[in-house]
């Protein structure tokens, strides 16, 4: 899928985004460390939707600035400027990961403009995987841009579970095209490591435990995608997560898959959201 990005400003910086297809608006929020081409592979199945693939700031083709607030609330703010500049009256977000999470902060922020929220793989209030916290406390060594690079660009080392093993089920993927579309460019641009390093350093259980509020005011409709042995955020505590939530929300799981579904199963991801937008939303 080619990808001709645009530019919104968002006063900090410029955050890239591409749009393609028609009707209702989707806006995809990717998680860390990744940008709005792991969206590469659902966006093509959500015929009749318009669908917009944001690059959070510091990531893909989102330049972050001495301004820029790299942080999960810094990055909630940008998705509602983003929103209110992109002059949405009603959308869904879709996000996975950190973006799920992020998604949820924008939601609560901006209830009349935002329809429906269709969620995989992301943080759960009170739920606390030791794998994140290594990463933020990687984060703050001296050497974490060595660090990073040396754990995630050495393909034995990445496919590991204590890295990126437990991401995807298929392994296999951590050594083909996605590799080489998200991977590999993430690894060769400094720009890009210094901001996910300086994010996932200014990470905090603080960014977590307030979602169970948050999900208390939400009354939109809400889906929920889980992989099934996802070892970041296991499906017993996602299932009992989805209880929060004030609007219908509806959980669904898929089989052999772990964190990253919309990796492994996109055309099953994207057939859920779209069934679910279509029957509620």
């Amino acid at each position: 899928m080619t990808t001709q990005k645009e530019f919104v400003d968002v006063g900090h910086t410029q955050v890239a985004y591409f749009k393609t297809g028609s009707g209702p608006d989707l806006l995809f929020i990717h998680g860390w460390p990744l940008n709005g081409t792991t969206w590469r592979h659902v966006v093509p199945e959500m015929a009749g939707f318009t669908s917009w693939m944001i690059d959070l700031p510091g990531a893909g083709d989102s330049p972050a600035t001495d301004l820029t607030p790299l942080t999960i609330s810094g990055h909630a703010e940008t998705v509602v400027r983003v929103m209110d500049e992109l002059g949405y009256s009603d959308v869904v977000l879709v996000g996975q990961d950190s973006g799920g999470m992020i998604a949820r902060y924008a939601a609560e922020k901006r209830p009349e403009v935002v329809r429906a929220l269709s969620l995989c793989g992301t943080e759960i209030p009170g739920h606390h995987p030791p794998l994140i916290s290594f990463f933020t406390f990687a984060g703050k060594l001296p050497a974490a841009a060595a660090t990073f690079k040396l754990l995630m660009g050495n393909r034995a080392i990445a496919r590991t579970p204590l890295i990126l093993g437990g991401t995807v089920a298929d392994k296999s993927l951590l050594d083909g095209e996605m590799r080489e579309t998200l991977l590999d460019p993430i690894l060769a641009d400094d720009a890009a490591m210094a901001s996910a390093i300086k994010l996932i350093r200014n990470f905090s259980k603080g960014d977590v435990d307030p979602l169970a509020q948050t999900h208390r005011n939400l009354t939109m409709p809400t889906l929920l995608v889980w992989g099934e042995d996802d070892p970041f955020f296991p499906v017993d505590k996602a299932r009992a997560m989805a209880e929060q939530f004030a609007g219908p929300t509806k959980f669904e799981i898929l089989p052999d898959t772990k964190l990253l579904v919309h990796e492994e199963r996109p055309h099953e991801f994207a057939a859920l959201t779209r069934d679910f937008l279509h029957a509620h939303a």
